[in-house]
C-alpha cells in the first residue's frame, strides 16, 4: 500500500468518529493546558522575585509531577474507551485484508494526529491562560507584576517531553 494512504485513512477515521474523538482530543488539550500552566508557573521569574514564591514554585514543581502522573493514567483511560469502542472498525479493516503492520500504520497516524493537535491548541490556550494564573498567584502572595505576556521555553520544553512520551506509551499499547 502506498504511505500516503496511512495518513488519508487515519483523517478519515478520525473526521467519521468525531463524536467518539472530541472529548479525547478535549481531554488531551485540558492535560497539555494543565501541565503547561503549572510548570510555567513553578520556573516563572516572577514568583521567585516574591516573597514566599520560592516556596510556592517548590510546592507548584510537585504538582507538575502530580499533574504528569494524572494525565498518563487519565489519557490512558480514555484511550481504551475510544478503541474498546472502535473495535468493529478495526476488525473490518483486518477482514478487508489489513495485516497488523498496516493496522499500526493507520493508528500511528492516528496518534500523530492527535498529539499535534494537542500539543499545538494545548499550547496556545496554555500560554494565554498562564498569565492569567500568574495573576491570581501574584494575588494571593500580595505583590505587583507587569502586564506582559511571557512565554517559559522550560515550560514548553517539560510540555513536549512529556507529551510525547505519553502518546509514545499509548500508541504502544494500541
Amino acid at each position: 500500500m502506498k504511505q500516503s494512504f496511512y495518513p488519508k485513512l487515519a483523517w478519515t477515521g478520525i473526521r467519521k468518529n468525531k463524536r467518539l474523538y472530541t472529548p479525547y482530543i478535549l481531554t488531551c488539550i485540558g492535560m497539555v493546558i494543565m501541565f503547561y500552566i503549572m510548570s510555567f508557573l513553578s520556573t516563572s521569574d516572577v514568583l521567585q522575585s516574591m516573597p514566599g514564591g520560592d516556596t510556592m514554585q517548590a510546592m507548584l514543581d510537585l504538582g507538575c509531577g502530580v499533574i504528569g502522573f494524572f494525565a498518563l493514567i487519565f489519557l490512558f483511560y480514555t484511550n481504551s474507551f475510544l478503541i474498546r469502542r472502535r473495535k468493529k472498525e478495526i476488525g473490518l479493516y483486518n477482514i478487508l485484508g489489513m495485516g497488523k503492520w498496516n493496522l499500526a500504520g493507520v493508528l500511528f497516524w492516528e496518534t500523530v494526529m492527535i498529539a499535534g493537535i494537542s500539543l499545538a491548541s494545548g499550547l496556545l490556550f496554555g500560554i494565554v491562560f498562564s498569565k492569567i494564573a500568574e495573576l491570581g498567584m501574584v494575588n494571593i502572595l500580595g505583590s505587583q507584576v507587569t502586564f506582559t505576556l511571557s512565554l517559559e521555553p522550560k515550560a514548553i520544553v517539560q510540555v513536549l517531553a512529556l507529551f510525547a512520551v505519553i502518546f509514545t506509551l499509548i500508541l504502544l499499547n494500541n
